[in-house]
């Protein structure tokens, strides 16, 4: 059995600058958090579409005829464009455990792309995703034990006391320039967990332009 998720790929500009932003509030964030944030690996973002869990290597061959007609964005072969924008947390910045990038241009576009996933993969008899789609790229994970304070919600920090630390994080997320992109194929993945962090291995991909 294999533990799998979809997703779209990221070129390696938003790698670079995503590793960039890890190196400079790693250090800061260390201390304030008492060591309970948890960066995600350089060259495992991507953006999730859909977490698909344990399965069997019968069930990753019939996903790649399944999923064909998914991945079409129209007739026309169209691409993905897409820019990232701001960020946030989960569930919110009172409680925050992950922390996010979100999408500008294009945010639309990838929830249709994964609507459209989901519907495939719940005819296949997969669990349906209960919370609504939320196109972003994981950053880190914060755990409990970090020292969090207020009542603030993403994007909301006008005029509101609240653990200054969060609220740079956030601030620094809004100010990144980040490129557009084309996203041209979306991706199978296993992921493999280790004490260092999850390994991320490609099954399969298929095109989103139809061809």
């Amino acid at each position: 059995m294999m533990r799998c998720f979809i997703g779209l790929p990221l070129p390696e500009s938003y790698q670079q600058l995503l590793a960039q932003f890890i190196q400079t509030w790693q250090p800061k964030l260390a201390a304030a958090s008492a060591g309970g944030v948890s960066w995600t690996r350089p060259g495992n973002w991507h953006l999730t579409l859909k977490f698909l869990g344990e399965l069997s290597e019968e069930q990753v061959t019939r996903l790649g005829d399944d999923l064909f007609q998914a991945t079409s964005i129209s007739g026309a072969g169209e691409v993905l464009v897409v820019q990232g924008r701001g960020g946030g947390f989960f569930p919110d910045l009172r409680r925050p455990r992950i922390l996010w990038v979100g999408l500008g241009k294009g945010a639309r576009e990838v929830g249709h792309l994964a609507f459209r996933v989901e519907n495939s993969c719940a005819s296949m008899g997969f669990a349906r995703d209960q919370r609504p789609f939320l196109a972003h790229l994981t950053v880190a994970r914060i755990k409990r034990s970090a020292k969090t304070r207020g009542t603030l919600q993403p994007h909301a920090c006008e005029n509101i006391r609240h653990q200054p630390d969060w609220i740079e994080v956030l601030q620094a997320l809004d100010s990144i320039s980040w490129p557009e992109i084309v996203i041209d194929r979306m991706v199978l993945w296993e992921s493999r967990l280790t004490p260092e962090g999850p390994i991320y291995r490609p099954l399969k991909e298929w095109s989103l332009t139809g061809r």
